[in-house]
């Protein structure tokens, strides 16, 4: 599953010109969901592409197109949304170019999972066009992730690091499943070898579905934990006083590393 994940504060809603308004939140939280559903959407349509309910491919293939349109809608979403913060912020830095090429990888991703699901529709039934489409689309998403992970540096704190990289893992490991599921469906099979194969590939798209909804499980979790604890500091008076902490649990770590290292 796509997902820009980014240390800098978000400008979600495209249409508001605050930065501090709440509405970014709310934005925030239905992008989460949405990844949510759509990670459900692929766990249940995987169900689908077993031999033994084939009879019901189009339900599976159905399933995959709404959640690769979810995708492709949060991240479209997302792309918009760097293209904004970096207009309000001309830094030319590192970030930028690393948001730049993550957004555009899972958008490119999301459009190609979305046509090959269509491919897949019993209507159409163009499978080679639609596992090609799977394939580079996966490949797409990997390299996003790979890109984002560099971000990983700019984590405000250790804990936010270490759920940083375990949202990531998912969505690499899931993506390279899906490119491991949609070779068998450019060969030729027949007989009891193309159902074993069809087995042993809708059983990664499921596995890797299931990644997917537990990276969205993942992300809704980080944003709902940090909007408690800053909620938490400002009840108490402690103002900026989390995001210092934040800062200070990061510096300490970096001094312990290096006086270890001498």
């Amino acid at each position: 599953m796509p997902h820009l994940i980014t240390h800098r504060p978000r400008v979600s809603n495209l249409g508001s010109q605050n930065p501090h308004s709440h509405s970014h939140k709310l934005w925030e939280t239905i992008n989460a969901l949405s990844y949510k559903l759509g990670g459900l959407a692929f766990v249940v349509g995987s169900v689908f592409f077993f031999p033994s309910l084939s009879h019901y491919l189009v339900v599976g293939d159905s399933l995959f197109l709404a959640g690769s349109l979810l995708y492709l809608m949060v991240t479209g979403h997302d792309l918009l949304e760097v293209l904004k913060y970096w207009r309000q912020h001309h830094t030319e830095s590192f970030a930028d170019y690393i948001e730049y090429v993550a957004a555009w990888a899972y958008v490119l991703g999301s459009a190609l999972f979305a046509v090959g699901s269509l491919c897949f529709l019993p209507s159409l039934e163009a499978i080679m066009l639609g596992s090609w489409c799977f394939i580079i689309g996966s490949v797409m998403f990997v390299i996003g992730g790979f890109v984002n992970v560099l971000q990983v540096v700019e984590a405000p704190s250790v804990f936010y690091m270490q759920l940083f990289n375990l949202t990531v893992a998912q969505f690499v490991l899931g993506s390279g499943l899906f490119v491991v599921a949609s070779i068998p469906y450019l060969w030729n099979l027949e007989g009891a070898t193309e159902h074993q194969v069809s087995a042993f590939a809708a059983s990664q798209f499921l596995f890797a579905s299931v990644l997917f909804f537990l990276g969205g499980v993942c992300i809704y979790y980080r944003k709902l934990v940090q909007k408690r604890l800053v909620a938490f500091c400002h009840a108490n008076g402690l103002g900026t006083m989390f995001i210092s902490a934040l800062k200070k649990e990061d510096d300490a770590a970096s001094r312990e590393k290096s006086s270890s290292s001498r």
